[in-house]
């Protein structure tokens, strides 16, 4: 094993006991200086580093690379020269990661702004028991709030997370439903409400439009007017995909940014859209496909050559939510959407070959990339914001402001009444025609011009 970093990361990394059973042959500098082994290779950046003429098939990281780019450089490389990666975290070493390869955490994060939201406060989230929601319940359990209730309709996931949360409330509740969630709510009497709950999945929503928006649209009216009705603040969560929509999923949540802005506009009360990119390890998400295909050779299967996303680990994205939260609770702009600025989008081709270069094999040469198409409602790039939204002044490090021209609370309302009649009809083409037209976009655009 070669260990790498700066001269001073891999003294450090040398003296201490995390390594200390390991047979270190030598060094991979960055940048100037030496080691007390020999040095094997050295590079000014680590996107040059050059490891082909490396024996050893184990490479040990000192200390992580500045961002994902980098890190998946090193990965590249040491993938090529047949090497396993490993990573000293905090004084233990272990694989390397995928969520390794996505990037530094959210910038400057204000924990004491977080604090001052949560402490003493009660908090209730919607899909509490999910990948997200239940992560976001981690975080907030930590902050001495007054009273953590977590809603979901899973009975399993409410189990799961009752088990790791003893302090938290767990609620069996489906958002669909209109008397369940204003009875809950007026029992728990939260003072924030995180809506997390949702269908995500992009094909299952675009095969059952009716489903998403009963619980996409409806299920969010449900939790909003129950929110208004304790006093409470609402946090919803959005995507990506709602930023000029070519698919169901993303339509049903930009009408629902529409709606909290329009709630956002008309009182005390707060009703705060956050946009988030795609969560890596959250339930149907690539990361668990990727990794199932090649538990079984392969091949691993992108939608297309160049298809990029916008991607966030699961404790990235509970941050974001709490950091757009504690600036939009925090601030007088009311009717914005905050987004989070997420740099660049990664192609998901490169996120397969890392998957792979992970086990140490070689991409196209040992398991093969196959390409499906691009499946119904899907785009191959996602957008942070609008071409018809403006940004202002971004009010924290990492969150943007969007403003697009305001909709009037009672025509979104009459619009969620009709599609309400034709999603419980199941009338999926009306839905999908009605929907649209609502929130003012031609569906599928994008969609129809790459296939």
């Amino acid at each position: 094993m070669i260990v790498a970093g700066s001269a001073s990361a891999v003294r450090a990394a040398l003296q201490g006991e995390g390594i200390a059973a390991l047979s270190i042959r030598g060094a991979a500098l960055i940048g100037p200086g030496e080691a007390p082994v020999p040095v094997m290779a050295r590079a000014a950046t680590w996107h040059s580093l050059d490891l082909a003429a490396c024996q050893p098939k184990a490479l040990l990281l000192a200390e992580r690379p500045p961002n994902g780019a980098a890190a998946r450089a090193v990965l590249e490389r040491a993938g090529a020269a047949r090497m396993k990666v490993f990573l000293l975290d905090d004084a233990s070493v272990r694989p390397l990661r995928l969520d390794d390869l996505l990037g530094a955490p959210l910038r400057a994060v204000d924990w004491a702004r977080i604090s001052g939201m949560l402490e003493d406060k009660r908090v209730l989230i919607t899909g509490g028991g999910g990948s997200i929601g239940g992560e976001l319940a981690r975080r907030i359990a930590g902050f001495a709030p007054q009273r953590l209730t977590l809603l979901d309709s899973s009975e399993h996931n409410l189990y799961q997370i009752g088990l790791e949360l003893r302090d938290a409330r767990t609620v069996l509740c489906d958002v669909r439903d209109e008397t369940a969630v204003r009875r809950w709510f007026a029992k728990e009497q939260p003072d924030i409400v995180f809506h997390t709950a949702a269908l995500k999945q992009v094909p299952v929503v675009e095969a059952f439009p009716s489903e998403g928006v009963l619980t996409n649209i409806c299920g969010l009216k449900h939790v909003a007017e129950a929110a208004h009705a304790v006093d409470a603040h609402l946090i919803f969560v959005s995507t990506d995909k709602a930023v000029e929509p070519s698919g169901v999923m993303g339509a049903t949540k930009r009408f629902g940014e529409l709606y909290c802005q329009a709630l956002d506009r008309r009182g005390a009360h707060r009703a705060i859209p956050v946009r988030l990119g795609n969560v890596l390890g959250s339930a149907g998400s690539v990361a668990p496909l990727f990794e199932a295909q090649l538990a079984y050779g392969g091949p691993l299967t992108v939608t297309h050559p160049e298809v990029t996303r916008y991607f966030l680990t699961i404790p990235q994205a509970a941050d974001a939510l709490l950091q757009a939260a504690s600036v939009g609770l925090s601030t007088p702009t009311r009717g914005a959407a905050l987004v989070i600025e997420m740099g660049e989008a990664l192609p998901v081709v490169e996120l397969a070959r890392a998957v792979i270069q992970l086990a140490a094999l070689q991409p196209d040469v040992e398991v093969p990339i196959a390409f499906t198409g691009l499946r119904p409602g899907e785009k191959l790039h996602e957008q942070l914001v609008a071409s018809d939204e403006w940004r202002e002044t971004d009010p924290a490090p990492g969150v943007i402001v969007a403003f697009s021209d305001p909709r009037p609370l009672i025509e979104l309302r009459d619009c969620m009444e009709g599609l309400a009649i034709l999603a419980r009809q199941g009338a999926d083409a009306a839905v999908r025609e009605a929907l649209f037209e609502a929130i003012g976009v031609e569906e599928g655009d994008e969609l129809a011009a790459a296939g």
